[in-house]
Parts: structure tokens; C-alpha cells; sequence
């Protein structure tokens, strides 16, 4: 064998050292040439006047222009700078064009999208903008393209895919909010199909007069977590369709839940404040990536000859010009997701879909077809048909059960997405939010608002169409007015909140927010975390701080899973534990428990675990007792019915393998026990801690995982859980609180905001991470931007 001299050997090391060395220099160069600029001028010839942009240290940006359009380009300007990637990936969602960049794999999501013609539809509301509103918009994409323009080389995003970035457009604005009605809405209609299956199943249910009779045992209209905004909760309503119950029992695999986007709010009245001001709080539970959902920013106008001078803080939406939730410091105002019947699925009889038709045992039904063409990245581009009829747009077909599925959805209309949510800018108090509140166009928001003279109320942001049947989405009824719409103002108690469940007892306005849906429930959420909520400030004394909020949102007590680790210590009596160690040690640790979703709890971890082994196991024999054989996402509001029945265990039909349910019971508490010792080898090592560890990704670590490090946040294992205050859900994935602030409005320095990452999408920026760990170890930042660190003059 030739020995190699030490020179060749050096040599060799070298050319391997420059192979590796040379394309990761290349690699790192791309990368800091994408780096936003941050100080010095930059021209701007497009601006009225000078436009300065000043980063603190986190790199929130205060930017301050002479008008509100020069402003709307400032904002651009930044979301260009810092988050281009991500607003790309918005208008995409909506407009169904991903595949545009990530090629075939993204066909189907894009054929999803299409189905509703957002971009149409974002076209059609460009045209019916006022001229004003059209300025806003057209100031706001030239301050993204120019932020863009900026950048020494094209977003890092952008190489890894071998693209390039498409310029933004006035309509791409549009579609942004238009992807937030996809986000908040779209699971909806896996909720809407259960529903309307399950319905087929009770026809002529004894349960007089209409289905919805006996479709309540499934998706009750009232729990007895219902606070409704401090009325007294009802009983629950007997339960209607015991005799239903049996047929297959398949326990391991746990059914999917049904989705809903969360969020808490509330707000104090003055008279309950340390200020006199009122006292807004906000945490919108969303699906948690990186970067985060929202982008920081104050906005602020110099006083001019005939326009107040605008002073906005909180939080934005990359991709629009406007402050989505915070405050203008004379009114403060936050949102949370609303059940509502804002969609709708209709089956029609079909025994085939041909091009242009769909045909039925009477005759064809004709179809108007619109040819929609997806590009995809690396492959011939695909066409997709929308196919449509009087009863909607063709959302699923199942001609082999002699039916198809015509869906339609507010967020189709043009008439419904609007950028009157600017309007909240220069909003004074709450009377005046609650005049423009029904005509914003945005995805319906549950809106709790509070002003500097101390008043708080209640409505639901977003417009709504007066009907309530078919003629609901035709986009020809009226909407409701302000003296129609739903809202409630200054409430004896002092206090107003909202958590996704049922916010007001009124039968009236429920009618108007859950239409035909609003006897069984218009897919709220069970109501849990909104008494925990309500109860959390009933207890504060007058005086309350922001520090009294952030303490509220992040409460973890486990309010809800207590009456459940009564009933499993009551069911693990001396014949239960009899023979059955490991039922012994399960419930020692139970005993044990702290009563909180901590990281450290095995107590809570263990009856969780009970809780849902036993919730999936009843829906499904419940369900399964129709001959619904596929898997229905399973509703929160089920656990009324659940609890019903674990409770009074009815003689009604069982599984055959069982005698009573107790039996059952016990055998979903064994069935816990193996998952749990799977998981963690002994049941004491099962912390729910190590069960909610959340990972917050970013959309490309996962085809780069020798990257994922660099390009993913911190891994936390974080206390909360989905029934109390403090949200944190890894079952749906990284889903919990966004952003959390608390403010009242006049009093912006005394109140605190983070959000769930940085501000930056730039791995390299000192402000990628910056703020993730405060928010996610529930510490406080200040709401207003600190010293100034970076300045950018934007010069015309």
C-alpha cells in the first residue's frame, strides 16, 4: 500500500476542507445578502413625504409618516423586510398556488382551494373599495415591493426552492384575510359533513318534531360549563337518544377532534381598574409556526391640518396594512374565533358527475364549470374544474352513495371581506366601535372592547346575513344593522369575556349567529376555559392590573378533569385494585395529583388520558350505533352527553363484550395504563410535561432536517392544556396562545404584549428568536416599543 507523504496528506485535507468550507461560505453569503437594511436612507420615490422606521431591540419598529398612506407604505416596507416568505405563503394558501413553489405535493391543497375562487373573489372586493381604502392598499404593496428592491439578493426562502419571489399586489392583501377565513372557518365543514351524516342516520327518529331533536345528544346546545357572560349556567338538558346507543367497539385508536381555532378575551370596566380606563386582554389560540402569526408594530401619524394624529400599538397581519388587535390609546380591543353558522353543506342526489353535469335517477342536473389552472413547480401545470349548482360549489362527491356535497360559505361573497377593521383606527369609544362593528369584513370574531372613559362591550365583528336558511349565503338578503346585531354593553358585573363557546343568552341573537344550527350548539366551543375565565375575575378584588391579566391567561388549574379523577378514584374501589397492581399504582398517583396541567403533574397526565380514552370509546359507540362506520371528527360539546352517561350509566344497549359500564369504564382506564407504560416504561416517568412538549417549526425544517435546529425555535415542555386559561395543545400540533397582551387604552406603558417568536423570518437576524422564550415561560414584555436601537429613514 503507497504511503502518502505529509504534503499530499495536507493537500488532500485541504481540497476536503474547501469542498465543505467553500459551499457553506456560498451558502452563508446568500443568506446575509437577504438581510433587511436597517439603518441610513433608502429612497422611496413612491412617498408623500419622509417616513422614518426605528427598530428597539427586539426589533419592533416604530414607524411614523405624515399620513396614513405613507404609513400603510412604512408598514409594507417592514412586513417586506422581515416577513416576505410568510406572506407569500398566505395569498397562496387562499388563492390555491402553492404548488406554484413546492410542486405536485401541494396539488391537493391547492385543489381544495380552488374549489371557492378566492382569487376572484379578492378581485371583487378590490372593485367594490372605496377610493380611499383602494390608496391604502396600492401604498401598501409598492412599501412591500420596495422593501424587497431593497434586499441585496432575493429572500433566503427563495433559493432553497429555487424560485423567485412574485411581486405583491393590491388583491394579494385581500387574500391574505382571505386565508384567515381559512384558517379560522375551513374545519368547519369536516364538523358541518358529521353533522349532516349523522342527521341522515336519525330520519324519523322518534324524537318529534325535527332531527335536530335527537342530533342534540351528539352536539348539545347547552353544557353545564355554558357562563354566558356571568348568567348563571343551565342544567343540561335530559339526554334524547339513549336508545341509539351500541353496536362496534374499537377503543385504541382515538378519534379525531373536531378543530376549532381558540382564543380568550375579556375586558374590565373602570370602575375595577387601578386607571379608572378599561382593561382589555387578549390570547388568540392558533396553530403555532415560525415565523409567528403575528408581527408587532406602532403606528403612528404626525399631526396634520386635517387628520388627528394616529398612535397604534399591537399586533399586525404580514401581508395587510392595518393593526389587527390592540389600541389606538382612546379604545382597546381583542378577538376570538366565534361558532357561528357561517357555512353550509347540502347534499343533493347524484349517481354520477359527468363534465358538465350531474346526473340523478330523475334526469341531469346541469353544472356551470370554471377551468381553473394550477402551475406547479418542476411539472406540467394541472386543471381543475370547479363544478357548480344552485346549491353551491361541488365540495365532495360520493356517487356510490347515491349523493354529492354542494358547499357554500359567507366567505364567499364579496359583500362579506371588507377593510372596514381599519375604521377601529380612529375609533373613540365603545358606542362608536359597536356602530362600525357590523359592517367589517372580516372572518366572524367574537370582539370585547373597552375605552378610556371605562366602558366595556361585547359584539360579534364581522357581518352577518339576516336569514337564516337557504338564503343565508345567497349574498341577495340583507345583513344585520347595528341596532340588529348582536352585542352587549356595560354589563352590571363589570366584566366581559369570550373563549369560543356560547357568549350570550339570548335567544334572538343567538338565531342571528348560529341561523338554522342554533338549537344544537352552532359549533361552540364546551365552555370549560370560559367559566374558568369568568370565575378568575369574579375572584379579583377592584384595582386590577395588567399583571392580574397575564396571572388569568395563565392559570392551569384543572378545573374541568377534577369531577373526572373523582369519579376515577370512586371507580378504582377495593374490587377494582383487587389482583390489579397496576391499577393500584394509577391510582396512587391520581391521589397525588396538584390539580394543574404543570409540567411535573403525572396525576393530571393520567386522567387525561382516562378522559379521552373513555370520550373516544362512547362516541364511537354512540356513533357507530347509526351504522356511520367512517370516523367523525368528535365534538367538544359531546361531553355533556358523555358525562351524562358515565354518570347515570343507563341499562341501555353496550358493546357485547360488556356487562354494565363499569366494565367499560375499567377497560378504558387498562387500555390507559398500556399506552402510558408504552410510552413512558413506568407510569410514574408520564409527566405532562414530556406529553406537551411543544416544537414550533419552520414550514421548510422539515425538507431541510440538517437544518431544522438552525431554523426551528426552542423546544419547551409547557404547562396548560385545551379546557382551561392557559391553552397548549400539542394533540393538534404546536397550537396555543400567539400573542398574549393586556392594555388599557391611555395607559399603553403600564400594559405588556409578546408574541409566540420573533419578529424577523431570517434565521440570521438578532431578532429570529427574540421574545420566544419570554412568551413562552409567560413573561411579560413591555406593550410599547423599547429604545430605540436601528434607525431607517424612507426618504421620497
Amino acid at each position: 500500500m503507497p504511503v502518502i507523504s505529509r504534503r499530499t496528506a495536507k493537500f488532500l485535507a485541504l481540497i476536503v476542507a474547501l469542498l465543505i468550507v467553500l459551499p457553506l461560505a456560498t451558502l452563508y453569503a446568500l443568506l446575509h445578502a437577504s438581510l433587511p437594511r436597517l439603518d441610513g436612507t433608502i429612497s422611496a420615490p413612491a412617498l408623500g413625504a419622509a417616513t422614518s422606521i426605528e427598530r428597539d431591540s427586539l426589533g419592533i419598529p416604530t414607524i411614523t409618516a405624515a399620513n396614513r398612506a405613507d404609513l400603510a407604505f412604512g408598514s409594507g416596507f417592514v412586513h417586506g423586510q422581515d416577513r416576505f416568505f410568510q406572506m407569500d405563503l398566505l395569498r397562496r394558501v387562499a388563492a390555491g398556488e402553492l404548488a406554484e413553489l413546492f410542486g405536485a405535493v401541494a396539488v391537493q391543497q391547492d385543489e381544495k382551494a380552488r374549489t371557492f375562487r378566492f382569487r376572484h373573489v379578492a378581485t371583487e372586493v378590490l372593485a367594490r373599495m372605496t377610493a380611499d381604502q383602494r390608496a391604502l392598499l396600492s401604498a401598501y404593496a409598492r412599501g412591500v415591493n420596495a422593501a424587497l428592491e431593497s434586499l441585496q439578493s432575493r429572500p433566503w426562502e427563495y433559493w432553497v426552492l429555487g424560485s423567485t419571489p412574485a411581486a405583491w399586489r393590491e388583491e394579494d392583501s385581500i387574500l391574505v384575510t382571505l386565508a384567515m377565513w381559512w384558517d379560522l372557518q375551513y374545519s368547519g365543514f369536516a364538523s358541518e359533513l358529521a353533522k349532516r351524516k349523522i342527521n341522515d342516520k336519525l330520519a324519523g327518529s322518534e324524537c318529534a318534531p325535527a332531527w335536530k331533536c335527537a342530533l342534540q345528544f351528539y352536539y348539545p346546545s347547552r353544557t353545564g360549563w355554558d357562563s354566558a357572560n356571568g348568567l348563571a349556567a343551565e342544567t343540561p338538558d335530559s339526554i334524547s337518544a339513549l336508545a341509539a346507543l351500541g353496536a362496534v367497539f374499537t377503543p385504541l385508536q382515538l378519534p379525531a377532534r373536531a378543530s376549532h381555532a381558540g382564543s380568550n378575551n375579556w375586558a374590565l370596566a373602570g370602575r375595577l381598574t387601578a386607571t379608572g380606563a378599561a382593561l382589555v386582554a387578549s390570547d388568540m389560540h392558533l396553530n403555532l409556526r415560525v415565523p409567528t402569526v403575528w408581527y408587532r408594530a406602532r403606528l403612528r401619524t404626525r399631526p396634520g391640518a386635517s387628520a388627528a394624529a394616529l398612535d397604534l400599538n399591537g399586533v399586525t397581519l404580514p401581508g395587510a396594512p392595518l393593526l389587527v388587535a390592540g389600541s389606538n390609546t382612546h379604545v382597546a380591543w381583542a378577538f376570538t374565533n366565534s361558532g357561528g353558522k357561517w357555512l353550509d353543506l347540502e347534499p343533493q342526489e347524484c349517481e354520477a358527475v359527468a363534465d358538465t353535469e350531474l346526473r340523478t335517477s330523475h334526469g341531469s342536473v346541469p353544472l356551470s364549470v370554471t377551468h381553473e389552472l394550477i402551475r406547479v413547480h418542476g411539472a406540467d401545470s394541472v386543471t381543475f374544474d370547479v363544478k357548480s349548482a344552485p346549491a353551491g360549489v361541488l365540495f365532495l362527491p360520493e356517487p356510490g352513495e347515491g349523493r354529492c356535497w354542494f358547499a357554500r360559505w359567507l366567505a364567499q361573497l364579496p359583500e362579506a371581506t371588507n377593510l372596514n377593521l381599519q375604521k377601529l383606527e380612529t375609533a373613540a369609544s365603545v358606542d362608536e366601535v359597536l356602530k362600525l362593528a357590523p359592517d367589517i369584513g372580516i372572518p366572524a370574531q367574537n370582539l370585547v372592547v373597552g375605552d378610556r372613559d371605562g366602558h366595556i362591550a361585547w359584539t360579534i365583528c364581522g357581518r352577518i346575513p339576516l336569514e337564516s336558511g337557504a338564503q343565508r349565503f345567497s349574498g341577495q338578503g340583507p345583513w344585520t344593522s347595528p341596532g340588529q346585531h348582536p352585542h352587549l354593553v356595560d354589563p352590571a358585573s363589570g366584566r366581559l369575556w369570550s373563549a369560543n363557546a356560547r357568549a350570550i343568552d339570548d335567544a334572538h341573537d343567538e338565531a342571528l349567529i348560529g341561523g338554522d344550527e342554533a338549537s344544537i350548539g352552532a359549533d361552540y366551543d364546551l365552555g370549560a376555559r370560559a367559566r374558568q375565565i369568568g370565575d378568575d375575575l369574579a375572584a379579583l378584588a377592584p384595582g386590577a392590573t395588567p399583571a392580574d391579566m397575564l396571572r388569568v391567561q395563565l392559570d392551569d388549574r384543572a378545573v374541568f378533569l377534577t369531577r373526572w379523577r373523582n369519579l376515577l378514584l370512586e371507580l378504582l374501589d377495593e374490587n377494582a385494585l383487587r389482583n390489579h397492581p397496576r391499577r393500584e399504582a394509577f391510582r396512587g398517583l391520581v391521589l397525588q395529583w396538584n390539580a394543574r396541567a404543570s409540567i411535573d403533574s403525572v396525576g393530571y397526565r393520567l386522567v387525561r388520558e382516562f378522559h379521552d380514552r373513555t370520550e373516544s370509546a362512547v362516541w364511537r359507540m354512540s356513533v357507530r350505533a347509526l351504522d356511520v362506520t367512517e370516523e367523525l371528527p368528535l365534538p367538544d360539546r359531546f361531553e355533556r352527553s358523555l358525562w351524562e352517561l358515565v354518570t347515570s350509566r343507563p341499562s341501555g344497549k353496550l358493546p357485547p363484550e360488556f356487562a354494565s359500564w363499569r366494565e367499560l369504564l375499567l377497560a378504558q382506564l387498562d387500555i390507559a395504563i398500556v399506552k402510558l407504560t408504552e410510552s413512558c416504561g413506568e407510569l410514574a416517568n408520564c409527566t405532562w410535561g414530556a406529553r406537551n412538549v411543544v416544537r414550533v417549526r419552520h414550514p421548510l425544517s422539515g425538507a431541510l432536517s440538517y437544518l431544522a435546529r438552525f431554523l426551528d425555535m426552542p423546544t419547551f415542555e409547557l404547562p396548560g392544556d385545551h379546557n382551561m386559561p392557559r391553552v397548549q395543545d400539542v394533540q393538534q400540533g404546536a397550537f396555543g396562545a400567539s400573542e398574549r397582551f393586556a392594555v388599557s387604552p391611555g395607559y399603553e406603558a403600564q400594559g405588556y404584549l409578546h408574541i409566540a417568536g420573533g419578529q424577523s423570518g431570517h434565521p440570521l437576524s438578532p431578532y429570529y428568536r427574540a421574545g420566544f422564550a419570554a412568551w413562552a415561560r409567560g413573561e411579560p414584555l413591555p406593550f410599547l416599543p423599547g429604545s430605540v436601537q436601528h434607525r431607517l429613514l424612507l426618504s421620497p
